[in-house]
């Protein structure tokens, strides 16, 4: 039951260091769900996952229920806690979705940004294009300094939309999209039809941007994010969830 503080607003009547402890496993899972340290529809056991996060179950369970509303976690009476499952309908919503977001924040970002803006822009793309993708000792694995770089590359591209809400939506459709690549390893897929150049896409995104050409700007980001779904598509093909 909330109760109400000096101020005369809700206050919760859990410890201030029980929900801050709750955030902090609730960030630990989604990034570790994200990156796919828990493969789709594998069971989330709350004991074991205290253990290894060094947490209550409580603070376990409390971070769980958060993330049903990101679609990171499922829950059933039966089955329990279980990283949400694949599926192509799925993918397909989320790309639909990711489209109409972000090409309403970068049409409100290429109205509303400044020198400033365009600026960060072309910096944090320099910085991306420049950054080698994968670790030549470990090729199958994508650099985690390529995936904060390409993470904060499309987050800035946005940045001056003026919108926290479409912000938020990115950030939660984002890591749908993450999810799905950690687990398909999409890129690794050879097929000509496929091919992509993500380097150009991005650099011609960012022209125009900084052109100011918002309906060009709104064509190529979708296209970059239905080429994405091709091919995340095909990395997952054959892939069965885990009942694990």
């Amino acid at each position: 039951m909330a109760v109400t503080g000096a101020g005369g607003g809700p206050q919760s009547d859990e410890p201030t260091a029980f929900r801050s402890l709750t955030a902090t496993v609730a960030n630990a899972l989604q990034r570790d769900l994200v990156n796919a340290r828990y493969m789709p529809g594998q069971k989330l056991p709350i004991v074991q996952l205290a253990k290894h996060y060094g947490v209550s179950p409580g603070a376990v369970r409390e971070a769980l229920s958060r993330l049903i509303s990101e679609g990171l976690v499922e829950f059933n009476e039966q089955r329990g806690f279980r990283a949400t499952t694949f599926s192509p309908n799925a993918l397909a919503d989320i790309t639909r979705t990711r489209i109409l977001i972000d090409q309403q924040a970068l049409r409100e970002a290429i109205r509303l940004g400044d020198v400033d803006w365009e600026a960060e822009v072309l910096a944090i793309h320099h910085r991306l294009a420049n950054c080698p993708p994968r670790d030549p000792a470990n090729p199958k694995a994508v650099r985690d300094e390529f995936k904060r770089l390409h993470r904060v590359f499309h987050r800035t591209l946005i940045s001056a939309c003026g919108s926290e809400w479409l912000m938020r939506f990115h950030d939660l459709l984002f890591d749908q999209t993450i999810r799905y690549r950690s687990v398909a390893s999409a890129y690794e897929v050879e097929r000509d039809d496929l091919r992509r150049d993500p380097n150009a896409e991005h650099a011609a995104i960012v022209e125009a941007a900084v052109a100011r050409d918002a309906d060009k700007a709104a064509t190529l980001i979708e296209q970059h994010y239905r080429g994405t779904a091709s091919r995340l598509s095909e990395g997952l093909t054959g892939l069965a969830p885990s009942g694990k």
